[in-house]
């Protein structure tokens, strides 16, 4: 059963503040960066032969303090950073047009990010819920001290129904049937990339 990546495909947005995480004259946050974590994914989906809205509830965390630029002495010195942050995100199709709703977790710290996440493989026009890549981006972007500091990072990780997904039933009333991460699978880890940079790089 395929469904037109249009109807897969959405882009929630994340704005937070960012904090001074670094005292003066401490050297920037930076290194090797820890995988982002996936806890929960669920994909509701027509059951085959019928057309219908998709759906993805997803939990994602990235434990990673980066920072963003060197702080002015005349604002207290050290390194502007943004955060770690976890966040819960739901998407539904209904009719062709993407609805959806991404918020923090209440353990997260608060952050400066836009997350965007996307049905791969780009170039194809159908996706399969039973095979599928997810492509996450995360972008982080402020301006302070009259600069604009960004960095954008980028992951994709797979899930297939045998793999790390198993099918969680389908049921003829809704006609829907849902996959869910299997429990020995939790966390997926999400391999960040940085892809664009400005400030401390």
């Amino acid at each position: 059963m395929q469904f037109h990546r249009q109807l897969a495909t959405f882009v929630v947005f994340l704005f937070f503040r960012t904090t001074l995480a670094c005292s003066s004259g401490a050297q920037p946050c930076i290194g090797p960066l820890d995988p982002w974590t996936v806890s929960r994914l669920q994909i509701t989906a027509p059951t085959p032969g019928r057309d219908g809205p998709l759906s993805i509830d997803l939990a994602i965390e990235n434990p990673n303090r980066v920072t963003a630029g060197p702080a002015p002495h005349a604002a207290g010195g050290g390194y502007l950073s943004f955060e770690p942050s976890a966040v819960n995100c739901t998407v539904a199709d209904e009719d062709g047009k993407v609805n959806n709703t991404c918020t923090e977790s209440e353990e997260a710290s608060p952050s400066y990010g836009m997350w965007s996440i996307d049905v791969a493989p780009g170039a194809a026009e159908k996706v399969d819920p039973r095979n599928l890549d997810l492509a996450f981006n995360l972008n982080y972007n402020v301006t302070r001290w009259g600069s604009i500091l960004y960095k954008v990072y980028d992951g994709t990780a797979h899930f297939e129904v045998g793999t790390n997904m198993a099918e969680g039933g389908c049921d003829d009333a809704s006609g829907t049937c849902v996959f869910n991460l299997k429990s020995e699978s939790v966390p997926v880890l999400v391999s960040p990339t940085m892809t664009a940079c400005q400030g401390t790089c």
